[in-house]
């Protein structure tokens, strides 16, 4: 919050198909006794939940949007904390001084994770940046924060058009994950 992002709580269910977008069969969790039938698989990340909370709040009007979440991710090993932000619509709005408006790009959701691992106190000084976010995330235009080869701390970047297009929305959406 003290970033300038607003604080979303979403739903830990989702359906199966929004959920096999982000973890592989294998390891997403599907009740066998869920509340609701189009509601089975429990979340197994952020960004689905602030993804569609950014879609309601883009259809009604709003040009920028800067939302996280603190919350939990489900899979069939056990529950894992996380803290997930997404960042949409306009960064810096037309204006006469600033021009045409200004999207969010993969820098502003990488310093996003960097300020946010600072203030958890994290070595930011080591951490090592690849290219390897998961497939929820543009090639190219995202990447992984580590500390040496196997322990990522943060997944970040500019959602996959594809992605994008299958919730609905337009535009460059940015996102990251700190694990």
């Amino acid at each position: 919050a003290a970033r300038g992002l607003h604080e979303a709580v979403t739903w830990s269910f989702l359906p199966v198909p929004e959920a096999e977008h982000f973890a592989d069969g294998a390891d997403l969790w599907v009740l066998d006794n869920p509340i609701s039938e189009d509601l089975k698989a429990m979340r197994p990340s952020l960004l689905p939940g602030l993804i569609s909370a950014a879609k309601r709040n883009l259809d009604r009007g709003s040009s920028s949007l800067r939302l996280f979440e603190l919350g939990r991710r489900y899979f069939k090993q056990g529950e894992r904390a996380t803290v997930g932000f997404v960042l949409a619509g306009e960064k810096v709005a037309r204006g006469w001084q600033t021009g045409k408006a200004q999207p969010f790009d993969a820098f502003d959701a990488k310093a996003e994770v960097i300020a946010l691992l600072a203030a958890a106190g994290a070595p930011v000084g080591n951490l090592q940046s690849f290219g390897e976010a998961s497939a929820a995330y543009h090639p190219g235009q995202s990447g992984t924060l580590r500390l040496g080869p196997k322990a990522v701390l943060a997944e970040y970047g500019v959602l996959h058009p594809n992605l994008a297009r299958q919730f609905g929305l337009t535009g460059a959406v940015v996102a990251g994950e700190i694990f």
